[in-house]
């Protein structure tokens, strides 16, 4: 909705920006770090892998300092799991406690609120060994028991907390899981029980939260793509309704509402992947949530029906990073209007707005966007500047889409970039780059692992500085 004004980002507004422990920190193998999924995954050899990333490990002072310098008032970062218990459980490793101690007082003293992720994607393959992981209800306990370290640990200075990076991810995709690739049924009904197990271990957390840290807030970080119909026709209005309900909404209906809601059980239900539901599972979810919303958010999609045919069954699925198509449901579109990046990433920030105000009416909690960015090549110019102009164009587009939902009535807590500097991007290593700061290293050369201002930089911190009313 166009309006005469618009209203202005508030003062207590987080400009932020993030990253995560596995794509960042390096030191993969330092000071009694365990092994995780990401660890032992196995790798293109095209690309790098995580072993050192930015080695933000050891650099993180100069990180802090830069981040000091762009102005911001948030850093989301995640914490690995297995440096602070090597196993998933057990023995607490005391140098990975001792980092993160340094690291959150490093920001403190900034005057940068530390926003933390539990689990981003990392999950302890010891865990794995012991019992399976998250396909056990011991894993239940496992998280819970680690979640209340950290509060306990941490929580006297970090006040916001994420629970679960993109669990909607973690589901369909099977090695984070810690599984092989098999039978895709077989997978996606695993991965729909690790869904129910992470929804009560998340509601135990946020139970936890709200009695272990003072002033603590909690929420979910799932991600969330915006989907439309691909036309007035009927049916494909009718697979966008289905999809929005089997793609986005059912992990914060869980979250949320502690409910599955009619679309995805009945799925589950017609499939044979509902998962045992316990007693005490869906009051635990009902009774205990969260106190705002951290979503990621890149791209939307375009959704058509796609009928059963004799090609086609019900049931048969096509699995990329998330269901692009299901027989008798919906399948995933190109969208001809918009433009997209190198890696096939529709670019709408119209798209963003219309999640938050999905998100707010659905939901009534505030919104805290923890990624959003735009990945690109860089080669620096001959005076060593990335000057990455479409960055600042994808960023100040979705701040101006933030701040049209803002204008009619949405509520936030803030916006994080993703990410502050380049890290090793999940599927396309170093060849990806989002971050505001360059870090000197290429695929398999580490070079000086040096860091240096990008053109968005500035632009981000004359954002903050003017508090987003050159938006």
């Amino acid at each position: 909705m166009e309006t005469k004004n618009i209203r202005p980002f508030p003062k207590n507004f987080l400009w932020g920006s993030a990253t995560a422990a596995f794509q960042c920190e390096g030191a993969a193998h330092e000071d009694g770090k365990g092994l995780s999924v990401m660890d032992v995954r196995k790798q293109d050899p095209s690309i790098c892998n995580y072993e050192v990333a930015s080695d933000h490990y050891h650099h993180y002072k100069e990180d802090v300092a830069l981040m000091k310098e762009c102005g911001l008032k948030a850093y989301r970062f995640s914490i690995a799991w297995t440096r602070i218990f090597p196993q998933g459980n057990g023995a607490v490793n005391q140098k990975g406690v001792d980092f993160y101690n340094a690291l959150i007082d490093e920001l403190i003293a900034a005057g940068i609120e530390p926003i933390v992720t539990l689990y981003h994607f990392e999950y302890p393959q010891g865990l794995i060994e012991q019992y399976g992981g998250w396909l056990d209800r011991r894993s239940i306990d496992d998280y819970v028991s680690y979640a209340e370290f950290c509060f306990k640990t941490f929580g006297d200075r970090v006040k916001y907390w994420l629970t679960i990076n993109e669990q909607d991810h973690v589901v369909h995709m099977p090695f984070r899981l810690g599984l092989s690739e098999g039978d895709i049924h077989e997978t996606e009904k695993a991965g729909f029980l690790a869904n129910h197990h992470m929804c009560v271990a998340a509601a135990r957390a946020f139970k936890a939260c709200h009695e272990l840290v003072k002033d603590g807030k909690i929420g979910p970080a799932v991600c969330f793509d915006m989907l439309y119909p691909t036309s007035n026709r009927p049916a494909d209005a009718l697979a966008w309704l289905d999809a929005m309900d089997l793609r986005n909404y059912y992990v914060l209906d869980m979250n949320v509402h502690g409910e599955y809601n009619g679309t995805f059980r009945r799925y589950l239900e017609d499939r044979g992947m509902m998962p045992p539901i316990l007693p005490g599972d869906m009051e635990l979810m009902r009774e205990n949530r969260p106190d705002f919303i951290g979503f990621n958010y890149y791209a939307s999609k375009s959704i058509s029906a796609f009928p059963t045919d004799e090609n086609n069954k019900i049931g048969d699925i096509a699995i990329k990073l998330l269901p692009d198509r299901e027989a008798g449901i919906y399948q995933v579109v190109k969208n001809q209007n918009l433009s997209a990046t190198l890696w096939g990433w529709e670019i709408d920030d119209i798209g963003l707005e219309s999640v938050c105000r999905l998100l707010w009416d659905r939901y009534r909690l505030p919104l805290l966007i923890t990624e959003n960015g735009f990945g690109n090549k860089e080669t620096p110019d001959e005076n060593g500047m990335v000057i990455d102009d479409d960055r600042i164009d994808y960023l100040s587009r979705h701040l101006l889409a933030v701040k049209k939902a803002m204008n009619v009535g949405v509520g936030f807590l803030g916006y994080c970039t993703w990410s502050f500097m380049d890290i090793v991007s999940g599927h396309s290593g170093f060849s990806k780059r989002y971050g505001l700061v360059r870090v000197n290293r290429e695929e398999h050369e580490l070079k000086d692992l040096s860091r240096s201002k990008k053109k968005s930089f500035y632009w981000y911190q004359e954002t903050i500085r003017q508090n987003g009313d050159n938006i």
